[in-house]
């Protein structure tokens, strides 16, 4: 229980200390008048977001788009991590291509998906894919690879078919890696939907976040700001939920 506590006291006491500071640098007037709103009026902000539902229609969009986004990630990251990741001889060819892009900031390709697919869902939901594709093609890849090759071969002598060797060998070793991943993958696919947003949108949580700044209504920016920092939360914390009882049934 002690190991436990001990970080959440750490991170509870690193919050609150945050929020002194914010209040502090917001009374002392050194930044512009606005700038540092107090915490209450954030959270007053955020109430009436909340309160209103003015909010709730933003949030479906973005969740939308980052899960049609995260899905196809998943779908080709898994496909093309294991074609690589089973095979050496491609894997040293394409590997060093996947990590060379995987560094490249994915919001240069915005443009290109805007022209391709225009305003709406589509290029939001293109750059969350491609935010999601890298984590979880990546993770594939070195699943992939160190499959044990006992188990492999050991199929394959007793007759096992590509596919059966594929679902009894491949999967099973490769499930949680895979899901980690993924988990990776769900935050970044989130991060990409709402990047698209902010830049060319006419609905969604960067949107709002972006209205917000340009009529200088502070208060209601921070506060979806700290919405959408919850929201993200919410999907890490049920993914890594979902990991941990994985890795208890693997053991």
């Amino acid at each position: 229980m002690n190991s436990l506590l001990k970080p959440l006291m750490v991170q509870i006491g690193t919050v609150l200390g945050f929020l002194i500071i914010w209040e502090i640098v917001g009374e002392s007037k050194l930044l512009f008048a606005g700038i540092v709103p107090s915490v209450f009026e954030i959270l007053r902000a955020a109430w009436l977001q909340l309160s209103t539902g003015s909010i709730f229609p933003h949030l479906l969009v973005t969740v939308y788009e980052a899960s049609v986004g995260l899905a196809l990630a998943a779908f080709s990251g898994v496909v093309l991590g294991i074609v690589l990741g089973a095979n050496p001889f491609w894997r040293k060819i394409f590997e060093p291509l996947i990590l060379y892009f995987a560094a490249t900031p994915k919001i240069i390709l915005y443009p290109i998906f805007l022209i391709i697919l225009g305003v709406k869902f589509e290029s939001k939901i293109a750059m969350a894919a491609v935010s999601g594709f890298f984590p979880i093609a990546l993770n594939t890849i070195v699943a992939a690879a160190n499959v044990n090759r006992v188990f492999i071969k050991v199929a394959q002598s007793v007759g096992a078919s590509n596919f059966q060797t594929f679902t009894r060998v491949y999967v099973p070793s490769m499930l949680l890696p895979i899901f980690a991943g993924m988990r990776l993958g769900a935050g970044a696919s989130l991060v990409g939907a709402i990047l698209g947003e902010l830049k060319v949108s006419n609905a969604g949580l960067g949107f709002i976040i972006i209205e917000a700044f340009n009529h200088f209504r502070v208060a209601e920016m921070y506060a979806s700001i700290l919405l959408t920092f919850f929201l993200a939360a919410m999907v890490n914390v049920v993914m890594t939920l979902i990991l941990v009882r994985m890795r208890g049934f693997a053991h």
